[in-house]
Parts: structure tokens; C-alpha cells; sequence
């Protein structure tokens, strides 16, 4: 699909505000984003509308627009919806997976591994994020994966945050992945239950690490649960 500009600057502004490269609470230039997207400044303005219609950002009359801090509650709910769903998707995705399927989370698994062993945080948070997405996919509900993915973006900062934090261990991660994939391909589904349960739950397990790696990033009395 090829989105219009409105389409394009929501996107490099909200995946800017996920990398935390437009931190939370920073006043937001309109001509510095006109600049670094070399989009006008219209698209930008509507693009802009539409994330404060998200709540990701917000206006102060006669003072200008801000990113928003992380609101955990935001970011608890879509860490539920998501574990809550993929007990049955991976469920789905084990029952439906082929030699394709099988190829493709392997081909992801191993991408993660030379990330990991290379520090490659944007390339890791991306792969994070496919080898769900493959599964939803492998399952056939590659659009509800999209739709949570619309609106986890609370959750997704987060959880770009927990890499920048040099103590958290990114081989959890990819060993979670790896012992995932085991339980799909030998269709173990109370295995599955378990193991994504215990994933879904490290953002609960790290939540105040990360919070006081960035005490002004999140908004008062956040909470995972």
C-alpha cells in the first residue's frame, strides 16, 4: 500500500516517538520535522492531529505540542489483549504451520541471534516484533496482529526502552523465541500457554528497572499488571 503524505509523516513520527528519539515530554518543531522528513508542513500538521488523537501527543494553548509521556495502564491493557490472544493464535499457528511457516520463524530466530551478538537494537525490536507477526500470520489472522499492533504503542515504547537498559539480557528474549518456536512445531499446546504467559509477563518482571533507567519518561503512578 502506498500511503499519502499524511499517511508517511504519521509514520515516521510515530515510529520517532516508539525509538524515543522524540522523547517524552519534549516540545515537538514542526520545521525540524519538515526538515528530517522533508514532508510539508500541512501533512505534518494532519499527521500531528492524528496522534493527538491517539494520545501520543498533546497541545498546550500558546506553548506548542508535546510528546506524551508512557502510560503504562495504556501499555498493561494492550500486554493483556495480546496475551489473552495469542494463547489461542499460537494454538492456530501450531495446528496450521507448514515447511513454509516452519523456514520462516527459523530464518527470524536466527536474524535475532546476529542481533543479539551484535547489539543491533532497531534491527532486534523489529525482529521482536516479526516473529509474533509470523505467527499471527502462520495462523491466518495477520489482521488482528495489525490491529493490536495499532494500538500497543504505549506497550511498544516500553519495550523499546527495556533494550536501551544495558543490564536487562536481550538473549531472554531470543531463548523465549526459540523455546516458543519448539512448542509450535511439536504442537505441545500447554507448553504454549506457559511459555507465552511467561513472555508477555517480563514486561511486568522489568517494569521498575526500566522505570528508574527513566524516571521523567512515564506518566505518574504507571504500572504494568
Amino acid at each position: 500500500m502506498i500511503l499519502n503524505l499524511q499517511g508517511q509523516a504519521y509514520k515516521a513520527i510515530r515510529k520517532k516517538i516508539i525509538y524515543s528519539e522524540l522523547e517524552p515530554g519534549a516540545k515537538i518543531s514542526e520545521k525540524e520535522l519538515e526538515k528530517t522528513l522533508n514532508i510539508g508542513r500541512t501533512p505534518i500538521r494532519e499527521a500531528l492531529i492524528q496522534l493527538r488523537n491517539q494520545e501520543l501527543v498533546y497541545t498546550i494553548p500558546q506553548s506548542g505540542t508535546y510528546i506524551s509521556k508512557i502510560d503504562l495502564k495504556s501499555a498493561s491493557n494492550a500486554r493483556y489483549v495480546r496475551e489473552t490472544l495469542e494463547r489461542s493464535i499460537l494454538a492456530e499457528c501450531s495446528a496450521k504451520i507448514d515447511d513454509k511457516g516452519k523456514r520462516a520463524l527459523e530464518a527470524i530466530l536466527l536474524e535475532t541471534e546476529n542481533a543479539t551478538a551484535r547489539r543491533g537494537i532497531s534491527d532486534f525490536f523489529q525482529l521482536d516484533s516479526a516473529f509474533h507477526r509470523t505467527c499471527f500470520e502462520i495462523a491466518g489472522r495477520g489482521e488482528v496482529w495489525t490491529w493490536i499492533e495499532d494500538h500497543a504503542t504505549h506497550f511498544d515504547r516500553f519495550r523499546w526502552l527495556r533494550l536501551e537498559v544495558t543490564e536487562l539480557d536481550w538473549q531472554k528474549v531470543a531463548d523465549e523465541h526459540q523455546a516458543l518456536y519448539d512448542a509450535i512445531v511439536s504442537h505441545d499446546l500447554d507448553e504454549l500457554a506457559f511459555l507465552i504467559t511467561l513472555h508477555l509477563h517480563m514486561a511486568i518482571d522489568e517494569q521498575e528497572q526500566v522505570m528508574d533507567h527513566f524516571p521523567n519518561f512515564f506518566t505518574e503512578d504507571s504500572q504494568i499488571y
